[in-house]
């Protein structure tokens, strides 16, 4: 919430207050806040799917896990239970790999959101998978703004980042800030004029407007 300190000034302070308090007395209604303009926000069916899934990897650890406290403690010498704890032991190890699979996902996934990706899933597809990107000791990626990067620079890859709207520059005219396809500010003189004075443009602009052109 550090970013309201510029917003609220003396009254952050009491902000934080409120906030903390509420989230104290209300573990299954946490209160999360989040820079839009960063490109933090993730919605709350997504953050819930997420966190379901890694609830439900923790959980299957945690029941594995005594499962095998429990069958080593009480039959040492069975050969068959042995065979079993074995079995366990496996699914752990498994269960172990999925966990730390599904960390280091939503780590990227995090930090490809923060970059302005709209779809990180896709992007970590295009990269060949998690497994394709490097993490520190912590298990923490690394060198992802560079990876996105290279995504920006190709421009079949434009649809996977936020848009903004590109300053509309007619042939012999000064710039401007208006988007001829925007909602707002439709103009099919202004369009058409674009289309012939420019087409990549257009595209580029119609597409930050949402518009779908084909030439």
């Amino acid at each position: 919430m550090l970013f309201l300190k510029e917003v609220l000034g003396e009254k952050y302070e009491e902000f934080k207050g409120i906030i903390d308090a509420y989230n104290s007395e209300n573990k299954d209604k946490q209160v999360k806040l989040a820079n839009l303009s960063t490109g933090e926000y993730v919605s709350k069916a997504k953050y819930d799917a997420l966190e379901s899934e890694k609830n439900n990897v923790d959980t299957q650890l945690k029941t594995a896990n005594s499962t095998i406290t429990a069958l080593k403690k009480d039959n040492k010498d069975n050969e068959a239970l042995q065979t079993e704890i074995a079995g366990y032991k496996t699914t752990i190890t498994n269960l172990q790999a999925e966990a730390d699979k599904f960390k280091k996902t939503y780590a990227v996934k995090e930090l490809l959101v923060k970059e302005g990706v709209i779809d990180p899933d896709y992007v970590i597809y295009k990269q060949g998978g998690v497994d394709k990107f490097s993490f520190d000791d912590k298990g923490e990626p690394v060198g992802v703004t560079e990876i996105v990067k290279t995504f920006k620079e190709d421009a079949s890859m434009a649809h996977l980042f936020k848009q903004t709207q590109p300053i509309y520059e007619p042939a012999g005219g000064q710039g401007s800030n208006v988007n001829p396809f925007a909602k707002e500010t439709f103009n099919l003189t202004e369009q058409g004029k674009l289309l012939k004075e420019n087409p990549a443009q257009a595209r580029e602009m119609a597409t930050a407007a949402g518009v779908e052109i084909n030439f």
